[in-house]
């Protein structure tokens, strides 16, 4: 749903809760400009295009597989303008760091049982690829020694008016409009048979909303990143215990953590 329509669908409720009533606000401030920059989570892009090169033809043919990154990129971006905005700089962010400040506080970080050696060695040589190209023609591009590239994304979405766009769930924590790029079915078929996909799309986080989802996430822990969370607790008792003010809230998840300390 974009940004206007969401926000007439949230004007048709008479009496608003707080949450209604912030996210109302919230997207009344993005739409009063529509001037953005997009800050564009690269890494998950170039995924999608290794994957889909994989078992072709086309997997050691870098200068193809360039093409349909920018093909891809084409296509959020013309949605994004369908939908409303235009945009004052593309930036591009890929996690290149070799001495990441997480491995520091946990080497286990992203430590995998059974990692895909393949997939991570297509990925990294497609990506010092793209980065060449990108910068060789004048694109905005980000990385760091230190930081991964949602790190990079959440400094600069604090001052820029932008939209995020990625498939990152963790960047949703990050307070402003969002555009996931991840194609779902229609439920419907084109003339040949074959089912018509759709970009997720739009989505709003209000800067609780962001507040709250970093605390359930603390809890719930992250398998794709290799962190446990909080022994025991999940979704629905995230959930639970993430209430009241956000003191409280954050109380409530640091006595949760010191609970199975003792336990153990």
């Amino acid at each position: 749903m974009n940004p206007q329509t969401k926000l007439k669908d949230l004007e048709c409720f008479k009496n608003s809760t707080k949450e209604q009533a912030d996210k109302k606000q919230m997207i009344e401030e993005f739409i009063s400009t529509r001037e953005k920059y997009i800050l564009l989570d690269a890494d998950s892009l170039l995924y999608n295009v290794v994957h889909f090169h994989r078992d072709k033809d086309t997997r050691e043919d870098l200068e193809h597989q360039y093409e349909d990154f920018l093909s891809q990129k084409r296509a959020i971006v013309n949605t994004i303008e369908e939908d409303g905005f235009n945009y004052i700089e593309l930036v591009y962010y890929f996690t290149m760091c070799k001495n990441n400040f997480r491995y520091n506080i946990y080497p286990e970080y992203k430590k995998k049982d059974k990692p895909d050696e393949e997939m991570r060695a297509l990925v990294s040589v497609l990506k010092y690829y793209v980065i060449q190209m990108l910068e060789t023609e004048g694109n905005e591009v980000r990385y760091s020694d230190t930081l991964e590239a949602d790190d990079l994304i959440s400094i600069d979405a604090r001052q820029l008016e932008s939209i995020i766009v990625s498939l990152d769930k963790d960047l949703k924590q990050i307070p402003g409009a969002h555009f996931d790029y991840y194609k779902q079915k229609t439920g419907e078929q084109d003339a040949e048979g074959f089912d018509l996909r759709e970009f997720r799309g739009w989505s709003y986080t209000t800067p609780q909303e962001g507040y709250d989802m970093f605390l359930k996430q603390m809890l719930i822990g992250d398998t794709a990143d290799n962190i446990k969370g909080a022994k025991g607790v999940g979704k629905v008792g995230a959930t639970k215990l993430v209430t009241g003010s956000n003191f409280e809230k954050l109380l409530k998840v640091a006595r949760k953590y010191d609970s199975i300390e003792r336990m153990r």
